[in-house]
């Protein structure tokens, strides 16, 4: 199944990478839930989560061989180059999980996810500056829409205290180090299997991750199933499942579009939240919500817009 959808995107038409790209936003934003449920500390369970789905990385493009309807038509060698991206892309995915749970800890989770979340407007910045993609009205209009829901999807919880200011920092700083993960997974899918890409970052983070665990001398035992259970539903529905969704849409998307779409990860969390643990959401969390996912429409439109143009 999960490579049929994987295989499936790379020759996807662009509404189609939308649906993938949607799917796989929801698909990661069961993290924090996966997160809150494991006695670990969250890096060794982010650590967990890239390391255990290697072997299906590894495994995926052999089982695509054969079947020839799910085969990749990117076959092309690995330069030294790309083996740099690939680095430098699994550096800035290890940082961000790193720097996301530290903030946790700095300033609240509000703060924290909310900050999180500007790195469409980072994402978009570089599409322009590097890809040289236009920021139309619609783009602008798009991103207003989306902070304001964003904003008010985290309702009274948003606070600003010069206490958290470190804390608030480091979560905006988040939002660069994601974006830029974006970026350059948008850049390597134009040349690699989906399954190439994720399988080198995800080494390179793993490696990253598990120095910082040990030098923290955090405990990483895995005591019984109910832990190997959270961290292999971790691994397989946010990682393998839902960041390749994600990578292989963002070859046949605009940069713009692309984050935006990424933006329905909070409203699915909350909604989860709502469902899971009970944590009732407010009128205007609910409009939040609303919003957010009037802001995906709008940059589609917008890419529509810029096509027929």
């Amino acid at each position: 199944m999960i490579i049929e959808a994987g295989a499936h995107i790379k020759s996807s038409k662009p509404n189609h990478a939308i649906a993938a790209l949607l799917v796989g936003a929801v698909a990661i934003s069961l993290a924090p839930i996966f997160v809150r449920l494991s006695n670990l500390e969250p890096v060794v369970s982010a650590f967990y989560r890239l390391s255990f789905a290697l072997p299906f990385f590894a495994l995926l493009p052999f089982l695509g061989r054969a079947k020839p309807e799910l085969q990749s038509t990117k076959r092309n060698r690995l330069s030294f180059r790309d083996i740099f991206m690939m680095c430098i892309c699994g550096a800035m995915l290890a940082t961000d999980l790193a720097l996301w749970h530290i903030s946790i800890n700095w300033t609240s989770v509000a703060n924290a996810t909310l900050f999180n979340n500007c790195a469409p407007v980072i994402l978009i910045a570089l599409g322009w500056a590097f890809l040289g993609e236009r920021i139309t009205r619609e783009v602008l209009i798009a991103l207003v829409v989306a902070s304001s829901g964003i904003a008010l999807l985290m309702g009274e919880n948003f606070t600003l205290s010069p206490d958290q200011f470190i804390g608030d920092m480091v979560a905006i700083s988040t939002a660069f180090f994601y974006a830029l993960y974006l970026f350059l997974v948008k850049s390597l899918r134009a040349r690699h299997d989906t399954f190439v890409i994720m399988f080198g970052t995800s080494l390179v983070s793993a490696v990253c991750l598990l120095t910082v665990c040990v030098m923290n001398g955090w405990g990483m035992a895995l005591i019984d199933m109910r832990s190997w259970s959270i961290v292999l539903g971790l691994a397989l529905v946010c990682h393998v499942f839902g960041q390749s969704l994600i990578a292989g849409a963002l070859a046949d998307l605009p940069v713009a579009t692309s984050s935006f779409g990424l933006l329905v990860q909070p409203v699915s969390a909350a909604v989860l939240a709502w469902i899971l643990f009970n944590e009732a959401l407010s009128l205007l969390q609910c409009l939040g919500g609303l919003l957010v996912l009037c802001s995906i429409v709008l940059s589609s439109r917008a890419r529509q817009s810029v096509k027929r143009g």
